[in-house]
């Protein structure tokens, strides 16, 4: 690393190995709550939407929620460089939970949903500024163990959420989604404040790019709110969508103009120009995009083809959380007793190419065996990605960067998600439709044979049996249509795994990425 690097590293503070579990203990809570939180709503919607009669603002208590806290990622990443990790992390934690009573406490949908933006604010930071701090406490020889624990919390809890989410509906209310969240924020809380004062933050005065704060959110919410609304909106080319889309990419413009003329950009365009670091979060974004949109439609595929409950269903995805949970444990190990990085990447990207291809030729719901072998292998690939990419990203910036660098890793890993979700839903519905249209008949299905085909499983309607049957070869062929693109999308990680270069892991050293006074 450069000069920067090793002035700032003079005088960090060591960590006692109790310390360390300490501090990663309370990190990973607040981990799980930002992850939970994107993803517990979904199945207990319809319960908040009939209790506070708001059917109509039903999917924003999930938007209110991806958008906040999807954009505020990179800022506060910025923010902790600037002003140090503990007191971001601290205010964030106190906001989630503050922000949480407010939602448990709605009496109406706008109510809720305004709780929702303000709760978002909150998770941003949870997320950003718990992957810094393993970079201010862990040397990067030693970051890969840690990180595969984070990689393994993100992947699990954001599955869990939908299941946490049903049974509170069912078994007690929607409102214990919210207050489950008190004891864990102060739990993790607690933890988090007691060790990571001896951490020390900048001595010089920090200058911010507000700015560039407001034009960082300008850009990505209207992208974001684009995004969420193709499905409901019937494609691509509705104005409800390119609208959104125009407005974010004109302030994306603005954004690039500010930042390069900012004294202290809060994006600092600088980190683009390092080619490890770009590498590392289009391999992440094209990761992400997969992994994110076959959590939503990989159980979609198992009730239309296996014709199987959605518990089950759930239940079946199984194999890919935990593979990945055990893919980033494993690489995470290797990383940190090795001290070499690349190679995962590759055998990750080449092994989540393979399986979208061999599901596509195969197809999900036929056999369990393939079905926990295929998805079990996807999982793995996860995993063999999203830890060492972390570490990749910690040891190939500079230390006043690193807050910053990893927030940004984060908001890419976010954003290809949702896209993923948006650009592969509208593509199986458009597959779908154009099957059906060719099917004599499908005038049974209405005007939106593609909708229509993705809720067969609930009713066929007295449909003829020839022709139910048509319209299943044609949900499996639309579905592997689908792996394929997949496959494509995994080749491009495939090539970029390969670009990256090989730089050594530091061992354990003196390092702060906030080196300063204490506080």
């Amino acid at each position: 690393m450069n000069d920067h690097v090793a002035a700032s590293q003079i005088d960090a503070p060591r960590f006692s190995q109790r310390e360390i579990l300490s501090i990663i203990a309370g990190l990973l809570l607040a981990m799980a709550l930002a992850s939970i939180d994107q993803t517990i709503v979904a199945t207990s919607l319809s319960a908040m939407a009939r209790d506070l009669n708001g059917w109509s603002l039903m999917p924003w208590v999930v938007s209110a929620y991806l958008v906040t806290s999807t954009t505020t990622t990179p800022i506060y990443g910025r923010l902790s460089d600037l002003y140090g990790r503990r007191p971001v992390l601290l205010t964030s934690i106190a906001l989630f939970v503050a922000t949480s009573v407010l939602c448990g406490l709605a009496q109406t949908m706008p109510q809720l949903i305004g709780a929702r933006l303000l709760q978002g604010i909150g998770g941003g930071g949870l997320r950003a500024v718990s992957q810094a701090v393993v970079a201010d406490i862990i040397p990067p020889r030693d970051r890969g163990r840690y990180q595969g624990y984070f990689s393994s919390m993100f992947a699990i809890s954001t599955t869990i959420g939908p299941v946490l989410g049903g049974f509170f509906a069912d078994y007690l209310s929607w409102h214990w989604i919210f207050w489950i969240n008190i004891p864990l924020g102060i739990a993790a809380f607690a933890l988090s404040n007691r060790n990571l004062k001896r951490l020390r933050r900048p001595s010089r005065q920090p200058v911010i790019d507000w700015l560039g704060a407001a034009l960082i959110l300008a850009s990505a919410a209207p992208t974001l709110l684009a995004v969420s609304r193709v499905e409901q909106e019937g494609g691509w080319g509705s104005a409800g969508v390119l609208v959104p889309l125009a407005i974010g990419l004109g302030f994306l413009l603005a954004l690039i103009g500010r930042e390069l003329v900012a004294a202290e950009p809060m994006l600092p365009l600088r980190l683009f120009l390092n080619p490890t670091f770009a590498l590392a979060c289009t391999i992440s974004g094209c990761t992400s995009l997969i992994m994110i949109a076959l959590v939503v439609l990989v159980p979609i595929d198992y009730r239309l083809i296996a014709q199987i409950s959605a518990n089950e269903a759930g239940l079946r995805l199984i194999p890919m959380t935990a593979g990945t949970a055990l893919g980033s444990f494993i690489a995470g190990n290797l990383v940190s007793r090795t001290g070499r990085y690349r190679i995962f990447p590759i055998i990750g990207s080449v092994c989540m190419a393979s399986a979208c291809l061999a599901i596509a030729a195969t197809g999900l719901g036929r056999s369990l065996a393939f079905d926990v072998a295929a998805t079990g292998i996807l999982g793995l690939s996860f995993g063999f990605q999203i830890s060492p990419m972390t570490v990749i990203v910690q040891n190939a910036l500079d230390a006043r960067d690193i807050g910053i660098g990893l927030s940004c890793l984060m908001f890419f890993r976010l954003m290809a998600g949702a896209f993923g979700v948006a650009f592969l839903s509208t593509l199986l519905v458009s597959a779908l439709d154009a099957g059906a249209l060719a099917i004599p008949g499908h005038a049974a299905l209405g005007a939106n044979p593609g909708i229509a085909l993705l809720h067969l499983h609930e009713g066929n309607g007295g449909l003829p049996p020839p022709l139910i049957a048509a319209f299943a070869a044609t949900i499996a062929h639309a579905f592997s249509q689908l792996f394929l693109v997949t496959a494509a999308i995994g080749a491009a990680a495939v090539i970029g795994s390969l670009a990256l270069r090989e730089t050594p892991l530091r061992g354990r050293e003196r390092q702060s990425a906030t080196g300063g006074r204490g506080y």
